[in-house]
């Protein structure tokens, strides 16, 4: 459940810090593949939100999309 903590902390400091990111236009990070995954399938973060900085994270990313698809489809 650190992931959730992860993501409750997140929240928390995006209702504190309504200016985060006016510096750039961007933040560079780097995230763990199971925190990504939960917070795409609960809808919080969608393949339009972020981009991939290299080839192997976009295979990564693609390929857990595809099987987030893939059992979507079987559970209906």
């Amino acid at each position: 459940m650190k992931t959730l903590k992860l993501i409750k902390d997140m929240e928390g400091m995006m209702k504190d810090n309504t200016d985060l990111g006016t510096q750039s236009n961007f933040i560079h990070l780097a995230i763990d593949p199971n925190c990504l995954e939960l917070l795409i399938k609960e809808g919080r973060l969608s393949i339009t939100d972020f981009n991939c900085l290299n080839k192997l994270s976009k295979q990564g990313v693609w390929s857990m999309f595809r099987m987030l698809a893939a059992n979507k489809l079987q559970q209906s």
